[in-house]
């Protein structure tokens, strides 16, 4: 499962949209970069692809260490 996701400089999910859907409608959340916000598509860990997308925001946070975004557990 692949997302959309808009997050802090935390790593925190601020807007999240599957970006893998086959759907006619591709609504994202935009990010505001003033505020310092970013925006990336990320995979889903796969302990994680049952969940949903509310869920896998309270569970996950962007990795912002490092020159790719990726998903990890918070905690």
């Amino acid at each position: 499962m692949k997302l959309h996701v808009v997050f802090d400089k935390h790593g925190e999910i601020l807007g999240v949209a599957r970006a893998d859907t086959a759907s006619p409608v591709r609504a994202r959340p935009q990010a505001d970069e003033k505020a310092g916000h970013r925006a990336a598509e990320v995979d889903v860990p796969a302990e994680y692809h049952q969940d949903d997308l509310a869920t896998i925001c309270k569970k996950l946070k962007v990795e912002v260490k490092g020159s790719v975004p990726s998903l990890k557990p918070k905690g």
